[in-house]
């Protein structure tokens, strides 16, 4: 819990697995362990679906451009998070927007 909660805190700040460690006061391959059976995820796969998650609430603001979207949920260089996303979701940013409206 205090791990998901690190996650969930920390979303825009680099993936780092010491500092996930330190939270939960163990070694990087026993959390990698226990996280994954309670939670059927890796860490960085829990790690990459909040950010995910973050961007559709961000592309559900009509406010802002997809960049500007992006650019507030701390990605500077779109282009590979868009593709990522595509993966992830099944579509790109924009059809997602369109999809939700």
């Amino acid at each position: 819990a205090k791990v998901r909660e690190f996650l969930e805190n920390h979303w825009r700040e680099e993936f780092q697995i010491d500092k996930i460690t330190k939270v939960a006061s163990l070694s990087p391959s026993h959390l990698a362990r226990v996280f994954e059976k309670h939670t059927g995820m890796t860490l960085y796969g829990y790690y990459q679906k909040i950010r995910v998650n973050q961007l559709k609430e961000a592309l559900r603001n009509k406010n802002l451009s997809i960049a500007e979207a992006f650019s507030s949920c701390g990605f500077t260089y779109p282009g590979n998070f868009a593709r990522f996303f595509k993966k992830q979701v099944g579509m790109t940013p924009s059809q997602y927007r369109k999809i939700m409206d």
